[in-house]
């Protein structure tokens, strides 16, 4: 189970891009559904250019980097977008998808936007069933999407304060 001592943080995707990147192939590897990059720069171009995302990564109490996430904010929508969430295979099954995606919507609360956004793709039914399980409702699917040629189904999750 996870720990009290796990903990996030923001990194700078270029910087971190050969840990990241590793982590993403082991990811991939696991799951099929994953979007793929075939290279760094194809990662890097994804992440920063293509989309101008913010990371974060995720620490277990010894310090092994088990997940990471990726956001894009859009104040003018009042949303933010999980652009990307993945958990190491090793670590899987433990908490930490669940505890990353709660940083994440509290990160958008925070920053006053009220709607989280993903995309995921309409086989990856383990993560489907991930998100509907924390809420996020099925808004509609896109074909090609990301230009790979697989449907996608864009969910939202409209975000509320905690109660004290």
């Amino acid at each position: 189970m996870l720990t009290k001592s796990a903990r996030a943080r923001k990194i700078d995707i270029n910087e971190n891009s050969d840990s990241l990147f590793a982590l993403l192939g082991k990811i991939t590897k696991s799951n099929p559904h994953v979007l793929p990059f075939e290279t760094k720069e194809k990662f890097l171009d994804f992440f920063t250019k293509k989309h101008k995302s913010e990371a974060w990564a995720w620490n277990d109490s010894q310090g092994n980097l088990v997940g990471f996430f990726s956001l894009i904010d859009m104040p003018k929508e009042g949303t933010m977008e999980l652009l990307a969430i993945g958990v190491d295979p090793e670590f899987q099954n433990k908490g930490y998808g669940k505890q990353m995606i709660a940083f994440a919507e509290k990160l958008a609360l925070k920053n006053g936007r009220r709607k989280m956004m993903l995309v995921t793709n309409k086989k990856n039914l383990p993560a489907i069933s991930f998100y509907k399980r924390r809420g996020y409702v099925s808004i509609k699917e896109i074909y090609d999407y990301y230009g790979d040629g697989e449907t996608r189904c864009l969910f939202e999750k409209t975000l509320v304060e905690d109660s004290p």
